[in-house]
């Protein structure tokens, strides 16, 4: 048990694949969608969204997130 919740909360990070789906979120917890993309070479996440782009910017620069929107569109 104590090894599926270490592997759930701090997963090994990979390289990513060049075909990777790409994904953006807003106002989603980084639990849901970003941890998880951390082992998994096929998925990288490409964008994040908030009204705030301070918090948006500071948010893609701490999970290195190369887009940053301050519009959900």
């Amino acid at each position: 048990m104590a090894m599926r919740v270490f592997t759930a909360f701090g997963p090994s990070k990979v390289e990513k694949k060049n075909d990777a789906i790409r994904f953006g979120a807003a106002q989603i917890a980084s639990l849901a969608l970003f941890t998880p993309a951390l082992s998994h070479p096929e998925v990288i996440v490409q964008a994040v969204a908030a009204r705030d782009h301070a918090r948006a910017s500071a948010f893609a620069k701490k999970n290195n997130i190369p887009d940053v929107r301050t519009s959900y569109k």
